[in-house]
Formats: structure tokens, C-alpha cells, sequence
């Protein structure tokens, strides 16, 4: 024997759907957020870079002043006088502010090296001012060419740390447009692997939620299909989209409505059609059979022996049964015509149990009415046969020493009664036919009776329907809503 299947688990698609979204919105956001922290460090490596250009070149720039220093101090030997010495000392002053807007970027390492620099600009100035000009004023050139040599050795020390300092610049500059590409690649691979995990999260997703639409929905265009083709016991299979599961429970709500809408008719239908036959056999057969018994009772008065007259009366009787049924017959076929008026409930009960009479030849079951006072708009002629029906049928069905009780109670703007009894109950095959013409469960019985009653009791916009009652026996419901009457209005149009 095959398992039973695992039953499905619930799941909301709005829960699936803001969880998705969430998803995606959360990688765009943190796709942005590092697109965003990349491309500022990337933008902050290239300025950096662009200033360690600029530096590289001013660091370039101070091997070309401290040379300039040294040719003027050159063209002062030269030329012998001190034409030169203004132009010399400021390009001193020139080299010092260069010097001094280099001092901010650079490290320990470089620092000390733009402070040899300095230290060397200053020595070549004093040895300048100090030994040169005086040993070209007292014209003591073998001075002045062993000061010269030795102010050569200074600028060839200043340029070498110049040059050092370029080379420093230009390896960060480098190393700052590195930086730049490699946040620039970063970037690049970040957006490339979100883009491609938001696409492969939105195809998983997407599909798995186009599955959880499309299955029930192609499920609900099959079971539509099957019943436009006529197949009314087609249903919605279990959804576990609770959203569409709702829909679905809708759906086969809505079919169950639809085939017990269509069986009503059809019922209604076919009573229909039995009732104008019933009718038609009713009025052709009642007229015979009035005046068999007219013939009958005749022939009673003149039978000279007892046993002729015995046998006359059975005739009589027999014909009065088939008279009755036509009459039934007749009652059930016709639309009843009502005559509501307001009525005490528990007055109209307590009348029909006085006119219920037990069958000859049993035991009388007591009979308990308990009946809710209420003032109730009907027929009190036509709920009071179906009173008496119900009871009678209860009597039949009930031994001697059992209780039938006749019970009344408000409703919601209504009333409700019930006839319950101890006997042996409808079968559950017989109780969804019982209030069909011609259905009986007794030997000699019309079932007529029982149809009787449902025509009286859908005339009053009521219902009426047979149960098990709890602990043996049944329990036949009449439903009679909005015929309450306010007693107090009642009062007021009797005085």
C-alpha cells in the first residue's frame, strides 16, 4: 500500500515576494555603497598621485635653482665684480620657499634629505659671501678657484638629493595611480559579480514564483475546463500559497454552492412534474371513487346479512384510504395559499399536540411540549399540520413507554421547532430522500405526508430537515426566520 502523501507546506507569497525584493534592493544598495567607497578612494589615489606629480617636478625644479645659485655665483668669478650678487640671493630666497612647500609631504626620510639640501644652500651661501667675494676683491684667484671647487662639491650634492627627491616623488606617484586602478578593477569585478548575482537571484526567484502562480492557476483553468464539460464533481486541488489557497477554497466553495443549486433545481424540477401528475391522477380518480362509495353505503342499507355488511364496510374503508390519498395528493400538488396572522408560538404548539392521536391498537407515548412564548406571524392552520404530521410520525415510531417532546424556541428574528423522539431513526441512504413525494420507509405508508409538510413549510420561507438525535432516535428541525412579531405593536393594533 503506497504512503499517503506528505502534506504540503504553507507559504505566503508576499512574504517570498518582500524577501526577493529585499534581496535585490540590498545588493543594488551595497553594490552602490562600495561603487560609491571605491570610486572616492580611486578619485582620492589619482589626486594624490597628481600631487605627487606636481611635487616631483618641484623637487626637479630645485636641482635647476640650486644650480642657478651656483651660476651666478660663477659668473661673479667671471666677470670679477659683484653684478651677480643681488640675482644670487634671491635665488637663495627662492630655493628656501621651495624648500619650505615640499616640507608638508614628505617623510622622515625625504625630510632629511630637503634639510641636507638647505644646510648645503646655506654653506654655499656663506662660502660664497665669506671666501669668494673677499678673495675677488683682494684678487687672490688661487683662492677663489680652491673656494670654487669647493662650492662645485656643494651643488653636486644639492642636485643629487633633488634628484632623490623627483625619484621619491615619482615612485609614490606611481604607487597612488596603482592604487587608483586596482579600486577602479575592484569596482569594476564588484558591480560585474552583484550584477550577475542579482540577475541569478531574480531567474531562481522569478521562476520559483512564476511556479507559485502558474500551478494553482493552471489548476483552476482545468477544473473550469472539467466543469464546462459537465464533470460538477471537479475540485480545486490543495494550494500551498495561502493567498491563492484562499482563492482556491473560494473556487471549490463556489462549485459546491453551484451543484447544490443545480440539485435543488433539478429536484425541484422533477417534484415539479410529479406534482402536476399527481394532480392530474388525483382529480381523474377522485370522482370514481366518490361514487363507489356512494354505491357502497347504498348497498350497506340494503344487505340482509351481517357478514355482507362487514364485508360492504371494508369496501367503504379501502375507498375512504384511496380518497384520502387523492386529497394528499391534491394538497401537495397545489401551491399552498397562507393566511399569516400573529399567534402565540406556545399556544399554536401545545393546540397541535392536543391533536395528535396515537395509532389504535398501542400504547399512547407521552407527549411533552416545551415551547418558548413568542408572538409569530403564520399560517396557524397549516404549521399546525405540520405539527400534527411530525408528531404522528414520531408515534409510529415510538414505543409506549418513550417521550416525544415538541419544542420551540427563538431564532435570530425566527423561530425553531422540533419534534424529537426515541425510535429507531431514519437511515442515513433514506434521510436526503424522505421529503420526496412517494418515499416511505413504513409498510403502509403514501409518503405523501412528509412532502406535505416541506411544500407547507417552504411556503413560510422556512426549512425543514430530519437528524440522529443524540443517544437514539430523531430529531426533524423546522427553521420559520423573520416571523417574530413585536408584542408590543401586537398590543397596541389589538387594543
Amino acid at each position: 500500500m503506497a504512503p499517503p502523501p506528505a502534506p504540503q507546506r504553507l507559504y505566503r507569497l508576499r512574504r517570498r515576494l518582500l524577501l526577493v525584493i529585499s534581496l535585490l534592493v540590498a545588493l543594488v544598495v551595497a553594490s552602490g555603497a562600495a561603487t560609491v567607497l571605491t570610486g572616492l578612494a580611486s578619485r582620492r589615489a589619482i589626486l594624490e598621485a597628481h600631487d605627487l606629480e606636481v611635487a616631483s617636478r618641484r623637487a626637479a625644479l630645485l636641482s635647476v635653482t640650486a644650480r642657478e645659485q651656483y651660476i651666478h655665483e660663477a659668473h661673479t668669478i667671471i666677470l670679477r665684480d659683484r653684478s651677480h650678487v643681488a640675482h644670487h640671493d634671491a635665488w637663495v630666497s627662492e630655493l628656501g620657499d621651495k624648500l619650505a612647500e615640499l616640507r608638508p609631504s614628505l617623510g622622515a626620510g625625504a625630510a632629511a634629505q630637503l634639510d641636507d639640501i638647505g644646510r648645503a644652500s646655506r654653506e654655499l651661501s656663506e662660502l660664497f659671501a665669506k671666501e669668494i667675494l673677499p678673495a675677488i676683491d683682494r684678487q687672490d684667484w688661487h683662492a677663489v678657484h680652491h673656494a670654487h671647487d669647493r662650492a662645485n662639491a656643494l651643488v653636486d650634492r644639492m642636485t643629487e638629493h633633488a634628484d632623490r627627491l623627483a625619484r621619491h616623488y615619482d615612485e609614490r606617484a606611481l604607487a597612488a595611480e596603482r592604487r587608483a586602478e586596482q579600486f577602479i578593477r575592484f569596482a569594476l569585478i564588484l558591480a560585474t559579480a552583484v550584477c550577475a548575482l542579482a540577475a541569478a537571484l531574480a531567474l531562481i526567484a522569478g521562476r520559483n514564483l512564476w511556479r507559485s502562480f502558474s500551478t494553482p492557476l493552471a489548476s483552476l483553468e482545468r477544473v473550469a475546463e472539467r466543469v464546462a464539460t459537465g464533470d460538477r464533481s471537479a475540485r480545486v486541488e490543495p494550494v500551498a500559497a495561502v493567498e491563492l489557497a484562499a482563492v482556491a477554497d473560494a473556487f471549490n466553495r463556489m462549485l459546491d454552492a453551484l451543484s447544490r443549486a443545480e440539485a435543488s433545481l433539478v429536484a425541484s424540477e422533477r417534484l415539479a412534474a410529479v406534482g402536476r401528475v399527481a394532480a392530474g391522477v388525483a382529480h381523474e380518480i377522485n370522482n370514481p371513487i366518490a361514487v363507489i362509495r356512494g354505491y357502497v353505503k347504498t348497498m350497506v342499507k340494503e344487505a340482509g346479512t351481517p357478514e355482507l355488511r362487514e364485508e360492504l364496510a371494508i369496501l367503504d374503508e379501502e375507498a375512504a384510504a384511496c380518497q384520502r390519498i387523492a386529497e394528499e395528493l391534491l394538497m401537495y400538488a397545489r401551491s399552498p395559499v397562507l393566511a399569516p396572522r400573529p399567534v402565540q408560538a406556545d399556544e399554536l404548539l401545545r393546540d397541535a399536540a392536543s391533536h395528535c392521536d396515537g395509532p389504535p391498537g398501542r400504547g399512547d407515548p407521552r407527549l411533552c411540549v416545551d415551547a418558548e412564548p413568542a408572538f409569530i406571524a403564520v399560517d396557524p392552520l397549516r404549521i399546525r399540520q405540520v405539527v400534527v404530521n411530525l408528531v404522528a410520525n414520531a408515534r409510529e415510531a415510538t414505543a409506549g413507554d418513550e417521550e416525544i417532546v415538541v419544542r420551540g424556541r427563538r431564532l435570530d428574528g425566527g423561530y425553531l421547532i422540533e419534534v424529537l423522539d426515541r425510535g429507531a431513526g431514519v437511515p442515513d441512504e433514506a434521510r436526503e430522500r424522505l421529503f420526496e413525494p412517494f418515499f416511505t420507509t413504513r409498510r403502509d405508508g403514501t409518503g405523501l405526508g412528509l412532502a406535505v409538510c416541506y411544500g407547507l413549510v417552504t411556503a413560510h420561507g422556512g426549512t425543514i430537515r430530519a437528524e440522529p438525535r443524540p443517544g437514539g432516535g430523531s430529531r426533524f428541525v423546522v427553521e420559520l426566520p423573520g416571523v417574530l412579531v413585536d408584542e408590543a405593536r401586537e398590543s397596541q393594533e389589538r387594543a
